[in-house]
C-alpha cells in the first residue's frame, strides 16, 4: 500500500530510544508486504557492527502473525556456506524466523497487534519478547481523521453496507457469507460486490482450492452482486456517499475462521463515520471493542453471535441476524435505528476523543517499555562471545571476514570491535 506508515514507526522508534539508544526498528516495506526480504531497517541499511550491538524491534503489527510462513527461510550468507563445508552446527550463525541475525542480546522484540494467539506462544518460546498494542487504532485515527468533520445527509438506498474485496487466505469465509445472503434473499438489501477472480491470486473462486471447504459457495455469486472495482488501499479510506446511502455496516474482518483476536481499521471505519455496525470477526470481537470504551448494540439487536466460537455457526448467526433486521416493521426500524444512532454518535465522539488516543498511546508505551526492559535485564552476552570465539578459530572463517567488503555483513575488524565491547559489558554485569 502507498500509506505513509513510516511516521508511525519513527514514533515507535522515539519511544524505544527513551529506554535504550541502541534500537533498530524493522518494518515491512512497501507496507502490507509479507515477504521477509521486505522486512527492512526503518532508517536504511545499517552496518553489521551497529546491528550486532542493538536491540532489534521487529514490527509485525499490520497483518496477523504467521510463524510457519517464515519457518524455513534462510538467507545465503557466506558464513553459512562455510559452516556447512566445515560440517559445523548451522545454528551458530542462522536466521531465526523473522529475525535477521543474532545480536549480543539473546532475545528480540516482536511488536504485534493480536491476542489469544498460538503464534505468540511459538515466538515466545523462540527467544522473542512480544509487545502488543492495537496498531490499527493508531493507523485508523490518522487515516479517518477527516471523518470527524463530515456531516451526513442520509438518503438511504440499502439497509446494509458491506465492503468485500479480497477473499484469499483467512478471508475465504467472505464467499460463503455472500452465498448465505443469496440463500436468505438478502442480496437486494445489501450494498456490496464480489471479486470472482481473487485480486492477489488471479484465480476464479470456482477453481480455487479452499483451505476450508465449508467456505466454498454454492451460488454463482457474480449473478447476484456487481463486480468489485475496489483497490487494496480502500480500507484506509472512507466514502461518505456509502454511509449516507446505507443504515448499518457489516464489517468483514481479516480474521474470522480463527481463534485469534485481531481487529483492523475495518472495524473502526464505521465508528469514525458514525455508523451502526455488525462485526464478522473472530469470537469476542465486540467485547474487544468494548474493552477500549466503545459501545455495541446488544440492547437493540441480538449480539450473541460474538460469543460463538464455531466459525460456521457464527456466520449463520450473523446472516440470520441480518434477515431479522430486514424484517423489522417500518415503525420498529425507525425506533431501533434512532437508538442505534445514539450509540454510534457516542462511539464517534469516543474515537476522536483524546482519552481514546491517550489510552492507545499509553498501551504502546507501557508494553514497549516493559518488553525492552525485559530484554535488557535478561540479556547475557556470554553465548554471543563464545559463539564468535569458536568461529574465529577457523582459518576459513577468518579469511571470509577479512575479504568481506560489504560492511552490512560482518568483517574481521567489526567482529573484533564488537567482541571487545561485549566482553566489557559481560565484565560490568558480573561485577
Amino acid at each position: 500500500m502507498s500509506i505513509p506508515l513510516d511516521r508511525l514507526y519513527h514514533f515507535i522508534e522515539d519511544i524505544a530510544k527513551e529506554i535504550n539508544d541502541n534500537i533498530i526498528i524493522y518494518r515491512f516495506y512497501p507496507h502490507g508486504e509479507k515477504n521477509r526480504d521486505n522486512l527492512q531497517e526503518l532508517n536504511g541499511p545499517i552496518l553489521w557492527k551497529e546491528r550486532a550491538l542493538s536491540i532489534p524491534v521487529y514490527c509485525h503489527d499490520q497483518e496477523p502473525l504467521d510463524y510457519e510462513l517464515y519457518q524455513n527461510i534462510t538467507k545465503n550468507y557466506k558464513l553459512r556456506n562455510i559452516l556447512k563445508s566445515l560440517s559445523m552446527e548451522l545454528s551458530m550463525y542462522s536466521d531465526r524466523n523473522l529475525m535477521h541475525q543474532p545480536t549480543i542480546y539473546n532475545k528480540t522484540c516482536l511488536l504485534h497487534s493480536e491476542k489469544r494467539s498460538t503464534n505468540l506462544t511459538t515466538y515466545q518460546t523462540n527467544e522473542c519478547v512480544d509487545v502488543y498494542y492495537w496498531s490499527h487504532a493508531l493507523m485508523a485515527l490518522d487515516w479517518f481523521r477527516f471523518a470527524e468533520h463530515t456531516t451526513q445527509k442520509k438518503q438511504v438506498d440499502k439497509l446494509f453496507l458491506i465492503y468485500n474485496r479480497a477473499w484469499c487466505g483467512t478471508r475465504e469465509y467472505r464467499l460463503k457469507f455472500l452465498d448465505l445472503l443469496v440463500e436468505l434473499g438478502l442480496e437486494n438489501y445489501c450494498q456490496t460486490s464480489v471479486n470472482p477472480v481473487e485480486p492477489d491470486l488471479g484465480i476464479h473462486y470456482k477453481i480455487h482450492k479452499f483451505k476450508n471447504p465449508r467456505w466454498c459457495p454454492i451460488s454463482s455469486l457474480e449473478n447476484f452482486f456487481p463486480i468489485s472495482t475496489a483497490q487494496s488501499h480502500y480500507s484506509a479510506d472512507f466514502d461518505l456517499n456509502d454511509y449516507e446511502s446505507t443504515d448499518i455496516e457489516v464489517v468483514l474482518e481479516t480474521l474470522f475462521d480463527d481463534s485469534r483476536l485481531h481487529l483492523t481499521e475495518k472495524s473502526l471505519r464505521p465508528i469514525a463515520c458514525g455508523q451502526p455496525f455488525i462485526i464478522a470477526g473472530t469470537y469476542g470481537s465486540l467485547e474487544y471493542l468494548r474493552s477500549y470504551g466503545f459501545k455495541t448494540f446488544g440492547n437493540i439487536w441480538d449480539e450473541s453471535y460474538d460469543t460463538i466460537e464455531n466459525s460456521e455457526e457464527r456466520l449463520f448467526a450473523i446472516t440470520n441476524l441480518m434477515k431479522t433486521i430486514s424484517q423489522w416493521t417500518p415503525k420498529e426500524k425507525i425506533t431501533k435505528l434512532i437508538n442505534a444512532q445514539e450509540i454510534s454518535d457516542y462511539n464517534r465522539r469516543h474515537f476522536f476523543n483524546k482519552e481514546f488516543v491517550n489510552q492507545i498511546m499509553a498501551e504502546l508505551k507501557t508494553n514497549l517499555t516493559s518488553g525492552l526492559n525485559q530484554i535488557i535485564n535478561e540479556f547475557d552476552v556470554k553465548p554471543f562471545v563464545e559463539r564468535w570465539e569458536k568461529l574465529l578459530t577457523y582459518k576459513e572463517i577468518n579469511s571470509c571476514l577479512e575479504s568481506e567488503s560489504d560492511l552490512r555483513n560482518p568483517t574481521l575488524s567489526q567482529v573484533t570491535a564488537v567482541l571487545q565491547i561485549a566482553k566489557r559489558l559481560q565484565t560490568n554485569r558480573t561485577n
